[in-house]
């Protein structure tokens, strides 16, 4: 079982390096609204993901909020303009918005109408899902601007830690997945950083979680109790259509 085990790592590891060597963008497109004082701040709300399964989604539905200053006084407060105010407790309201996205992200198409690749719900937020709503809903990017799926290569995490650090940087967030050696299992929300470490919403904790950049490149996270880095969700520099 053990050399079982090893094999499924080597694998895991050689189809994330090849994966993560595809050409792409570099440039980064304007964020919406947020600045990097803006995004930090949101952190402090301390919303916690509703079950286990819904750590994406709540990333999505925090991202969003970060993005689009009605949406987050609606889930703040219950009040929008032109509407009845919302009775549910804040913590209920973010719970069903956070379920809501979990089940739209994992149906055989997305928040466009378009096809994708269906996902058991119990399985958590594919990423490809994840960036299809993030490209249609916007997060803290302009609802249309795509998004992209990068894996980070266990050679070469340095890399894939500049390019998250680029999009934060000007205000952006970037969704997370982090894991053991053999599979992710987790997501967080980079909202901030720079060489030395990220800052990211974990909605383990509903708080902020500090990410070095020598634990990023070592794989010894320490986040919500996983270690490994594996992809990033990155705004992909042009607006789709």
């Amino acid at each position: 079982m053990r050399l079982l085990e090893h094999l499924w790592v080597l694998a895991a590891d050689l189809v994330r390096a090849a994966i993560a060597r595809r050409p792409h963008q570099v440039f980064v497109p304007a964020p919406l609204v947020a600045t990097r004082r803006d995004l930090q701040a949101g952190l402090r709300a301390g919303l916690v993901q509703p079950d286990r399964t819904t750590c994406g989604s709540a990333c999505l539905v925090v991202a969003r909020m970060l993005g689009d200053r009605d949406y987050a006084r609606w889930l703040e407060t219950g009040e929008v303009t032109g509407r009845i105010r919302d009775p549910r407790p804040r913590r209920r309201r973010f719970a069903d918005e956070v379920l809501a996205t979990h089940v739209r992200t994992s149906r055989w198409f997305g928040a466009s109408g378009a096809m994708q690749v269906g996902w058991p719900r119990a399985l958590g937020t594919a990423p490809w899902a994840l960036a299809h709503e993030l490209t249609v809903t916007g997060g803290t990017s302009a609802p249309g601007t795509r998004h992209r799926v990068q894996a980070v290569s266990p050679r070469h995490r340095g890399k894939a830690y500049d390019d998250v650090v680029r999009a934060v940087a000007v205000g952006h967030t970037v969704p997370l997945y982090v894991g053991n050696r053999a599979l992710p299992r987790h997501v967080v929300l980079v909202v901030g950083g720079d060489d030395a470490a990220l800052t990211a919403y974990d909605p383990a904790s509903g708080r902020p979680v500090t990410i070095t950049r020598d634990a990023f490149d070592r794989g010894a996270l320490r986040v919500a109790g996983w270690s490994e880095p594996w992809f990033a969700v990155l705004p992909a520099g042009r607006t789709a259509h």
